[in-house]
């Protein structure tokens, strides 16, 4: 009883903070202001408080598990999901440079990989019966690259309002129904923990700034991992992993690759993503739309029918592909909605 107790007062605190988004923003000086970025498109300084919201949740998560026991593997999560959500909002702040980032990450996920080893990658299951083994050094170097690569997309992703905190509430939905033990209760909370924090911010009362979105990306990273390497209520395989994560990965690495030819940097902010020419081409709320749609169709399809998952990568790569064909061939129909 009081290890529910404990979560739900987190999500109480979560709410509390969320009401009070703006006074906490000007406080920690967590302000997006429009006028400082020309990429931005919503028009009043807006609060960068998600991670608040979400260390809120994440933080009674680990204190009852810590007092209580379920979900014990998840305090060394929750603790290195803390402090990159601290680096995210040294970030929002000073505008660190990408590589200070960069290095910043991989200490931090190194550190997760001493403190949770279970997390660690060894071997790939594929669905089409294939095994690669990668070792001890190589598993360290693919598991933390894999993490640090999933932080960085879910962070370049997040610009526009529901997209990154939706697909979250897909993964940890799936996460919720795919564990056989007490951690149900800590995905259930996850969740419950995401929809406040959607709450706030699809009005746009608040954002999830990079601390929002790090945090998010490393606990959602190291929970399919966990989900990889655990007994579960279907088979999850290495190509499992990449459906879930589909949208945000395949999406960074066509950015990136488009910006390298262009003789840009990866990192330039600008209104390039999936969701931006969804919004700019069809309707504000494409973006959400498609990315929930998107992940939840794809996640449901790899839990019904886990030895199909590389024929579902592939459909997903073929429909990625056919959108930003079709969104980048239309002309501007309708302007988008308040975003990061």
């Amino acid at each position: 009883m009081m290890y529910e107790l404990i979560i739900v007062l987190g999500l109480i605190a979560a709410f509390l903070a969320g009401q009070q988004a703006q006074a906490i923003g000007v406080s920690l000086g967590l302000l997006d202001d429009p006028k400082a970025e020309a990429h931005k498109a919503h028009v009043s300084a807006v609060p960068q408080v998600g991670s608040v919201l979400l260390f809120a949740g994440l933080i009674a998560i680990g204190l009852a598990a810590f007092l209580y026991g379920p979900g014990e593997e998840f305090i060394p999560i929750i603790f290195c999901a803390s402090l990159v959500g601290a680096l995210g909002i040294i970030d929002d702040r000073l505008k660190l440079s990408w590589v200070s980032r960069f290095l910043a990450l991989w200490l931090i996920i190194g550190v997760m990989l001493v403190l949770a080893p279970e997390l660690l990658i060894t071997s790939l299951h594929w669905s089409w019966g294939q095994t690669s083994d990668l070792g001890t050094i190589g598993g360290y170097a693919f598991t933390a690259l894999c993490l640090v690569g999933l932080v960085i997309a879910l962070n370049m992703m997040d610009g526009f309002n529901g997209g990154i905190l939706s697909q979250g509430i897909v993964w940890s939905l799936a996460f919720a129904f795919l564990t056989t033990g007490d951690n149900t209760v800590v995905f259930l909370a996850i969740t419950a923990t995401l929809f406040v924090i959607l709450y706030f911010n699809m009005p746009s009362k608040l954002f999830m700034g990079d601390g929002g979105a790090y945090a998010l990306g490393l606990v959602m990273g190291a929970s399919a991992i966990m989900m990889y390497g655990s007994q579960t209520n279907a088979t999850v395989y290495a190509d499992t992993i990449v459906v879930w994560l589909a949208l945000p990965v395949f999406d960074c690495l066509r950015v990136i690759f488009r910006r390298k030819l262009r003789g840009e940097s990866p990192f330039l902010p600008q209104r390039d993503h999936l969701h931006h020419l969804l919004m700019k081409s069809v309707h504000p709320q494409a973006g959400l739309v498609f990315s929930f749609l998107y992940t939840a169709s794809a996640s449901l399809a790899a839990i019904l029918k886990p030895e199909a998952s590389y024929i579902i990568v592939v459909v997903q790569l073929l429909t990625l592909t056919a959108v930003v064909t079709v969104t980048s061939s239309k002309p501007k129909a309708v302007p988008s909605n308040p975003a990061e």
